[in-house]
C-alpha cells in the first residue's frame, strides 16, 4: 500500500508539471492569429495539423445566415475533394471533424448569434452542458456596428476566456454592408481587429475575406462592396467581383470547388468557398499549427519570401533567394505608405495593426505577404 500510494504520488505531481508546463509554453508562445484574405491557399495547410484538429477540436457554432457562409462553403469543399480529409459533421462522427452549429432563429443550443443580448448566457449553456467543446465562435448578421462593441461583445468575451480557460473563443468581424471604408461597419470591425492584435486573439476577419478577390490586388470595400460581393465601378457602375472572377476562371480549382456551393446565404458561392478554406486554417492553427506555410510565416527555400519576426515591432527582416525589385507597403485601408528595395525595414513609424507587403520581381512578377505591427 505505501509503494503504491508513492507510485500515485509521483504520478499526480508529473501530471501537474505537465499542466503548469504546456500552459505556461502555450501562455508564452502565443500570438494574435489572424485569419483573413491571405488564407485561401488550401493547399498550405499540413494535412497532420488537418488530422489533429479533427481529433481534438470539439466546436460550437452559434450563426443565422450571414454565418452559413463558413459552413457552406465548408460542405463545397467535402463535396469536392471526395478523400475525406475535409470531411465534417455535427455530432463528430469516425474521421469528421465535430462542428456543431447552432440553432439560428430557433430556440436550441447557441442560437441566433452574437447580435442579439444573451448569445454568452448561451454559451455558458452549452459549455456547461458539454464540458468537452473546446472552441466556440459566433457569427454577427448585420449588428456590429448597430452595438457597444465593449459591452456587448469585448467585456463578454474577455469574461468567458476567464471562466472557461481551457476553451478557445474566436472573435469574428461582421460582413460588408456597401457603406465604404469610411463608414461605421468598417471602424466597428477595425475596432474588433485592433482589440484582437493588441490583446492577441485569434480573428476570424469575416469582413476581410469578403471585400478581396482571391487575387488579393484590389480591395473592393474601397468601392462600396457589399456582402452580395456588389461594388460601384467607377467607369461601369455597380458590378460583382465573384461573378466577374467565376467567368473569367473557368475551369480552375476555387471556380470548381465553387460549382459544389449549392447554397451561400446574401452572396456568391465563390465567397462562401474562400471562407470554408479560411475555416481550414483556423481550425488546424488553433489545433496547434503556427502557420508557418502560409503566406504570412513560410520556410526558407527556393523561390521562398519569408519575412521575421511577424508581429513586428521595431523592425522586419525579408530572406529570399528571388531578384525583388521593391516593396510596397500599404495599410488596412489599401493606401501605399511606403516602398523601398531594403531587406531590413524599420517599423518603429506605423502604427499598430496589419499591414500588407507587396513584392515587385524584376521579372515583373508580384507577390504578397501580410505582417502585423505591434510595438
Amino acid at each position: 500500500m505505501k509503494n503504491l500510494t508513492s507510485h500515485k504520488g509521483v504520478i499526480a505531481v508529473l501530471g501537474l508539471l505537465f499542466f503548469v508546463f504546456a500552459f505556461a509554453d502555450k501562455a508564452t508562445a502565443q500570438e494574435p492569429a489572424i485569419i483573413d484574405h491571405t488564407c485561401i491557399d488550401l493547399t498550405s495547410i499540413p494535412t497532420e495539423w488537418i488530422e489533429s484538429a479533427k481529433e481534438n477540436l470539439w466546436i460550437g457554432y452559434g450563426h443565422t445566415s450571414h454565418g452559413s457562409q463558413l459552413t457552406s462553403g465548408m460542405n463545397a469543399l467535402e463535396s469536392y475533394f471526395e478523400n475525406g480529409l475535409y470531411d465534417w459533421s455535427h455530432d463528430g462522427g469516425e474521421g469528421d471533424l465535430h462542428l456543431f452549429e447552432g440553432d439560428g432563429y430557433g430556440d436550441g443550443y447557441l442560437d441566433h448569434d452574437c447580435g442579439y443580448t444573451g448569445w454568452d448566457d448561451e454559451t455558458r449553456e452549452y459549455l456547461d452542458l458539454f464540458p468537452d467543446c473546446n472552441v466556440i465562435i459566433w457569427s454577427w448578421c448585420g449588428q456590429v456596428n448597430g452595438v457597444n462593441l465593449s459591452s456587448h461583445y469585448l467585456q463578454p468575451m474577455e469574461q468567458l476566456e476567464a471562466d472557461y480557460p481551457n476553451v478557445t473563443f474566436v472573435y469574428m468581424t461582421g460582413h460588408l454592408e456597401g457603406e465604404g471604408p469610411e463608414g461605421s461597419l468598417f471602424n466597428a470591425n477595425q475596432q474588433i481587429r485592433d482589440y484582437c492584435i493588441e490583446n492577441k486573439k485569434t480573428l476570424f476577419d469575416f469582413a476581410d475575406i469578403e471585400k478581396y478577390s482571391p487575387e488579393a490586388d484590389t480591395n473592393f470595400q474601397e468601392y462600396y462592396a457589399n456582402d452580395e460581393c456588389n461594388y460601384i465601378h467607377p467607369a461601369h457602375g455597380t458590378k460583382n467581383w465573384a461573378l466577374d472572377w467565376l467567368v473569367f476562371h473557368q475551369g480552375e480549382e476555387l471556380e470548381l470547388i465553387s460549382q459544389h456551393c449549392s447554397s451561400c446565404a446574401h452572396s456568391v458561392s465563390l465567397n462562401c468557398v474562400k471562407k470554408g478554406i479560411a475555416c481550414w486554417f483556423l481550425w488546424a492553427r488553433i489545433a496547434g499549427w503556427d502557420g508557418l506555410n502560409t503566406g504570412v510565416h513560410q520556410s526558407l527555400s527556393e523561390n521562398v519570401i519569408k519575412i521575421y519576426p511577424n508581429p513586428a515591432t521595431d523592425i522586419l527582416f525579408i530572406e529570399t533567394s528571388r531578384d525583388i525589385e521593391r516593396v510596397e507597403i500599404y495599410d488596412i485601408h489599401d493606401r501605399e505608405i511606403s516602398n523601398t528595395n531594403n531587406l531590413s525595414i524599420s517599423t518603429t513609424e506605423f502604427n499598430n495593426g496589419i499591414y500588407i507587403l507587396r513584392f515587385i520581381m524584376k521579372t515583373g512578377d508580384v507577390e504578397t505577404r501580410k505582417v502585423i505591427i505591434q510595438h
